[in-house]
């Protein structure tokens, strides 16, 4: 009896005991992840798996881009570009930045797959306990989570007596962006500087020879100002079907480059032309309060609100309904559709929206979600990796490129997964009725009417013969 009492009374304390136990590992493990941060992400797309590379090499150059919404404006020059005239001009202009004379010498760190950025500031030197506060109390400036392998770490930092007394950490996050940490009478001072760059309009147009692509690259074009091109006249074009030996295309826009001459952003494109077929397409950018879209020449918009191919040149390889699947071998409803495509083709978003989740979601493997409105979303799976920068509540445009084609999840070969959701229900995206562009209002297109004109008579001082 004696015993019984003692086996229910120690069964009664190994429940509590236990359930305070896993309470007290997890506050542990929720104050370790506040210190021990993600690992860097890496980015490195080096297995490419082309179906042709000589078909396809030219369309598929994987295309890193970074956000396009900051406006820093230090230099401008308009210039008409043709082949190699833009290296000279680029050289021309790098003089003109102020030149780093501070004397402090810092401490480089290349970030590796694998690091955090408390690993970083610890190899750099740093006591721990340092770092932990220097994480912690910067979390509202920035999301140390987000560092990228192959970036570099600046830090320099001086010690006397055990007592940190002078810190200076500088994190180029993106193309436009730096991050500074500096430690002023005991206290950290964060910062988010931009980057100063210099705007060129530019003119450019070319003879298409084999794709546009490789057109594009021949007059000196870099990939950010071919990549929106090609997602402006997506709607329209199929660039492996519809683009003809001698057929041409000319683009005006305004470019930044940063100290080292590198093309970071383009604004929207002023005007672009592409003849497909023999045929022309000319499009107008115009922009008032409400709304920032592409028109033709008769004032007709050219933007449709989702687009039913996320990329370019793929081939369907699963369309929407009851299939056997691949992998189960059992019938099953197929909720999207499937585009065959090189691992590492760009995939573009949709249309406007916020993205509503990012990462691996089961058998879709590497996945994402934007909504589009109350009524649309779609989802993109199998990706290989995402644009560097994207998370979860991060706004992005249609055409913005933000992954790349992949084989993760439950897949047999490399290809996109795409859905279109209406009211939380897959429906087939081939079916879908797309609205048609934008109609102008009959003051809308008097003012759109002017901008053309003024855009034509720009054009034809710019066009050399």
């Amino acid at each position: 009896m004696l015993k019984n009492s003692l086996l229910n009374i120690k069964t009664a304390l190994f429940v509590p005991i236990v359930t305070l136990s896993i309470y007290l590992l997890y506050l542990s493990y929720e104050n370790y992840q506040n210190i021990i941060l993600d690992e860097a992400i890496v980015l490195k797309s080096d297995d490419y798996n082309y179906f042709d590379p000589i078909t396809f090499r030219k369309y598929y150059d994987e295309i890193e881009i970074e956000n396009l919404d900051t406006n820093t404006i230090s230099n401008k020059k308009v210039i008409t570009i043709g082949k190699n005239e833009l290296i000279n001009e680029i050289e021309d202009l790098i003089i003109k930045f102020p030149k780093n004379e501070t004397k402090i010498k810092f401490n480089t760190i290349k970030i590796l797959p694998g690091d955090n950025f408390a690993k970083v500031l610890k190899k750099s030197g740093i006591k721990g306990k340092d770092v932990d506060q220097i994480i912690l109390r910067g979390k509202k400036i920035y999301d140390f989570s987000k560092i990228y392998a192959g970036d570099n770490v600046e830090v320099y930092h001086n010690y006397e007596d055990e007592i940190l007394n002078a810190l200076e950490i500088r994190y180029q996050f993106n193309e436009e962006e730096i991050l500074k940490i500096n430690l002023e009478n005991s206290n950290y001072i964060y910062k988010i500087d931009l980057i100063e760059l210099i705007t060129i309009e530019v003119f450019a147009k070319g003879v298409i020879e084999t794709s546009l692509y490789k057109a594009m690259k021949d007059e000196g074009l870099s990939e950010i100002i071919i990549e929106e091109m090609i997602r402006i006249f997506s709607f329209d074009v199929d660039f492996q079907r519809d683009i003809y030996k001698n057929d041409k295309f000319e683009i005006l826009f305004t470019k930044y480059i940063n100290p080292e001459g590198k093309t970071v952003k383009i604004d929207d494109p002023k005007y672009l032309k592409l003849y497909s077929r023999g045929s022309p397409l000319e499009y107008f950018l115009y922009n008032n309060f409400e709304f920032s879209e592409y028109f033709d020449e008769k004032g007709k918009g050219m933007t449709k609100s989702l687009m039913k191919t996320p990329l370019n040149g793929s081939k369907l390889s699963s369309g929407f309904g009851m299939r056997k699947h691949p992998i189960s071998g059992y019938d099953k409803l197929h909720k999207g559709v499937d585009f065959a495509a090189p691992s590492g083709t760009p995939i573009f978003a949709a249309g406007n929206g916020v993205i509503e989740f990012i990462g691996t979601n089961g058998g879709y493997g590497k996945f994402i979600k934007i909504r589009h409105d109350s009524v649309y979303k779609t989802a993109y799976a199998h990706m290989k990796n995402y644009k560097k920068g994207l998370y979860k509540g991060a706004r992005v445009k249609q055409g913005e490129v933000i992954g790349y084609v992949g084989n993760t999840g439950n897949s047999t070969g490399p290809h996109l997964h795409y859905e279109i959701i209406k009211n939380n229900k897959q429906i087939n995206p081939q079916k879908l009725k797309l609205p048609s562009g934008r109609n102008l209002s009959e003051n809308e297109l008097v003012k759109f009417n002017v901008l053309r004109e003024s855009v034509l008579e720009k054009i034809l001082t710019m066009r050399v013969d």
